[in-house]
């Protein structure tokens, strides 16, 4: 994730050619046009934060499982500062900010089950 964030370009300036074109492909064999670049971009930050709030809530615990939600938040929005002030080449979206958080949250609501599993199995 690191990686990804600190690269002083986009990460995918390289392979944007061969995503335009499997998108073509894609949109020909019945794929809705909806689906373009910028839905795979806004699911790719949104996957990207899935893991992290998954991994916070469960380093909280039951009691403070939420607080992956504020972290992640907090994390994406100090990502996209960071690129928007020392980063020329990238750029910096609230559609990002919403995309992570939305992923952290994901993430952070899957880690309820195996928080009460152990929680449970600790009773």
């Amino acid at each position: 994730m690191l990686f990804v964030v600190a690269w002083p370009t986009p990460v995918d300036v390289g392979s944007r050619g061969l995503i335009f074109r499997v998108l073509r492909m894609l949109h020909r064999h019945g794929v809705p046009e909806f689906v373009n670049y910028n839905v795979i971009e806004f699911t790719a930050n949104f996957a990207m934060f899935v893991p992290l709030g998954f991994l916070i809530a469960l380093l909280f615990g039951p009691r403070w499982w939420w607080a992956a939600l504020i972290i992640c938040a907090g994390l994406s929005v100090a990502i996209e500062l960071y690129q928007y002030l020392l980063l020329p080449d990238r750029y910096a979206t609230v559609r990002d900010v919403v995309a992570n958080s939305t992923g952290g949250t994901l993430g952070a609501v899957l880690a309820l089950a195996p928080i009460a599993w152990h929680r449970r199995a600790q009773e």
